[in-house]
């Protein structure tokens, strides 16, 4: 290849910025200027003392079993990686899968930035495992379709069976507003599963061919995305269930549903600062040092701990990696000749 044609396709691997990326962005910090500006409102009304008092406060028990709960989480996780490859027509074993998920998950809730984090990690892992690139990265986009499934039908079934979550909003909503939101979810939910069910057409996207998952595969995303979320906003519940005035499960799962939707538009490492104001906000019968101090714990459980054991599945796996690299190029190397009296 000329230098002018190497310039070319440099050139032409280079991601175009548009107004959909902009628009991203704007959205990204208005959310976030949104959060600062509720968070800014609580300081006035919660000291961090109170907080840390009711941090204190909180029963053993209850961690342990938010703990439990958000283990139970994080295994079900590793069906989101178990569908996406088994989709693409790979069969991979579970120790990959469960090594892939765990890490590219706990990267993406603390940092962010989910294709880069998380993507990364699975590029790594999944690569090794004979993955073709453009497959991670269908991998990648499934994974997060089936987060999204299962968050909308949890938010949809809530929203529709929840009391009036938009009382605190009144200004801004109608009474009923969020019935009407979650039929909508859950119609659009089913409509897809429909559409998933009877339309088995192509995609092309440049050279890459794909189908949507089918009927089958897409109530398994429902459900299993259904079902993480339950157990991962169940282990904030459970923090929660020695705060006065905690609503209940189903009502605080559409809370934890739409909090978690609206921090991952903030694009904020994990929705810091915007998953708080949004709990606290629907939950405004609630102690708000007890409600800040969960949703500390929680982070502390559910965020921190899984990361710091992520960063140790990945320095395995890369140790291993090294070792494997290296007997592999001492097998390949010629024997030292013998040396001749």
């Amino acid at each position: 290849m000329s230098t002018r044609d190497a310039a070319v396709a440099a050139d032409a691997a280079k991601p175009r910025v548009g107004l959909k990326q902009w628009f991203g962005v704007a959205l990204g910090l208005l959310v976030l200027a949104l959060g600062a500006w509720g968070l800014s409102k609580i300081a006035g009304q919660v000291t961090i003392a109170d907080v840390m008092a009711e941090v204190r406060a909180t029963p053993v028990h209850l961690i342990v079993a938010a703990a439990v709960s958000a283990a139970i989480s994080y295994v079900v996780l590793v069906g989101y990686d178990w569908l996406a490859t088994r989709h693409l027509g790979y069969t991979i074993g579970w120790p990959t899968l469960a090594a892939a998920s765990f890490a590219s998950f706990t990267m993406s809730h603390t940092l962010g930035v989910t294709v880069l984090t998380g993507g990364t990690v699975r590029y790594r892992i999944y690569t090794r495992a004979g993955v073709k690139a453009a497959d991670i990265a269908m991998i990648i986009l499934l994974c997060g379709w089936t987060f999204w499934l299962g968050i909308v039908f949890v938010a949809g079934v809530g929203l529709l069976a929840a009391p009036d979550l938009s009382a605190p909003f009144r200004e801004f909503a109608p009474a009923g507003f969020e019935h009407l939101a979650g039929l909508a979810l859950l119609a659009g939910t089913f409509a897809y599963l429909l559409l998933a069910t009877v339309w088995r057409r192509e995609f092309r996207i440049l050279r890459y061919a794909f189908t949507i998952p089918d009927g089958r595969e897409t109530l398994l995303q429902i459900v299993i995305g259904a079902i993480d979320l339950a157990f991962a906003g169940g282990a904030l519940f459970l923090l929660l269930l020695a705060v006065p005035g905690t609503p209940d499960l189903l009502t605080f799962l559409t809370i934890y549903a739409v909090a978690m939707v609206i921090g991952a538009l903030s694009h904020a490492p994990g929705g810091l600062g915007v998953f708080e104001i949004v709990v606290v906000s629907l939950m405004p019968d609630a102690d708000k040092a007890g409600v800040l101090a969960a949703v500390a714990l929680f982070r502390l459980i559910y965020t921190f701990i899984p990361f710091l054991l992520g960063l140790v599945v990945i320095a395995v796996m890369e140790a291993n990696a090294v070792r494997k690299l290296r007997r592999e190029r001492r097998a390949a190397s010629p024997p030292a000749p013998a040396n001749r009296a």
